[in-house]
């Protein structure tokens, strides 16, 4: 059974697939101390956790890099890179900019890779996308991550696309606030320490 506590203490917004993985490292590029993703176990949990892949995927695919730490470390990172594409091209659109030309080619090309995987099957009454995923693909877990990314880029919901506006977190979330003035990835966590932050200062003003 394959340990999913490690990214449950992330604490993922779970608003899309997408901004998990981007949030996987708290800044970008990411420092020591600060990355999930340090090993191919690591992006395999992760993966099982968000419900990318089946628990028995994971195990197969830990099975399949147990004795080839190269090809493992290979996808781990390439998985980086991708990540750090999507967050670059979607931080861009958070900050209502366009992204840089070469970032949006690199994402574009990644996203090539991921379609040709994708399948259009018959459900009743319409259609729905499908993954024909290949069971020993090391880099499966990500198709369905960069088409997450397209289908938010490209979906009326990025208006409300923000980055968390504390100096130390790159979390990128949803503004579904009632007007749209949120402005931390989490209240609890990068919201308290900017509130303690300027309460401190505004105490040592006065004195």
């Amino acid at each position: 059974m394959i340990d999913i506590s490690g990214a449950a203490a992330l604490d993922p917004l779970q608003e899309r697939l997408c901004l998990d993985f981007a949030n996987t490292a708290d800044e970008h590029p990411s420092q020591p101390g600060d990355d999930f993703l340090t090993s191919y176990p690591r992006l395999v949990e992760w993966s099982v956790f968000a419900n990318v892949l089946t628990e028995r995927q994971g195990e197969h695919l830990l099975a399949l890099t147990a004795g080839h730490p190269a090809e493992a470390e290979a996808a781990l990172h390439y998985a980086v890179a991708v990540r750090e594409s999507i967050f670059r091209v979607l931080a861009a659109a958070a900050e209502s900019r366009e992204p840089e030309a070469a970032d949006l080619a690199a994402f574009n090309h990644i996203l090539g890779k991921a379609m040709t995987y994708l399948r259009l099957n018959p459900a009743p009454g319409s259609f729905g996308w499908a993954w024909a995923l290949q069971a020993d693909d090391l880099e499966q877990m990500l198709w369905p991550v960069t088409w997450s990314a397209a289908e938010l880029l490209h979906s009326h919901d990025l208006r409300h696309l923000r980055r968390c506006a504390a100096a130390e977190c790159d979390w990128l979330f949803m503004d579904t606030s009632k007007n749209h003035s949120r402005r931390w990835c989490s209240m609890k966590d990068c919201g308290n320490r900017a509130k303690a932050r300027a309460h401190y200062q505004r105490a040592h003003k006065t004195v």
